[in-house]
């Protein structure tokens, strides 16, 4: 009687359980498996013997349409295809485009002289312009460093000089 087709022999590998499987590697491949995932027994059993079948051996026509591809994919690869890899983003804002934050609201505008007694101290600061926050003749960029500055520890600028709840500063 004749061999059932490559196709035949593939189709009926699907129909087999997971312990046939391994029996049918076990004769195919000449070794035991360890391996107890169906789909992947299916496929490399599969593969082997149309290998087998079919030759090792690509046709040089074949080989030939691999390799450009190859080529193609190397040097312009699909952008369908993984949509987080590094050649589908889009190109990362220089420094110079990017924006600077928006002006906090609760930040006092320049000419702004704020006054807070701290440990029996009078802390003055004044506002030099957006960012700009002078005490004690040092320039800071932030109220939160100037609080930091006083007290030694990170807090907030806003709520240690008691501006979060204002209704008016006076210039």
């Amino acid at each position: 009687m004749a061999e059932p087709s490559i196709a035949a022999q593939v189709v009926a590998l699907t129909h087999l359980s997971v312990a046939e499987l391994r029996e049918r590697w076990l004769e195919v491949f000449g070794e035991p498996t360890t391996q107890r995932h169906k789909q992947y027994l299916v496929k490399r059993i599969s593969c082997e013997l149309q290998r087998r079948h079919f030759g090792d051996e690509l046709s040089p026509e074949a080989k030939a349409r691999l390799h450009e591809l190859q080529e193609e994919f190397r040097t312009t690869p699909p952008t369908s295809w993984f949509k987080g890899a590094k050649h589908n983003r889009g190109a990362a804002p220089s420094p110079t485009t990017r924006k600077r934050p928006v002006r906090d609201s609760r930040s006092p505008k320049p000419g702004t002289t704020l006054t807070r007694d701290y440990k029996d101290r009078r802390i003055v600061v004044h506002v030099r312009g957006d960012r700009e926050f002078e005490w004690n003749g040092e320039v800071y960029r932030s109220l939160s460093a100037v609080a930091k500055a006083v007290t030694g520890s990170h807090c907030s600028g806003v709520a240690f000089f008691g501006l979060s709840n204002r209704k008016e500063v006076e210039p």
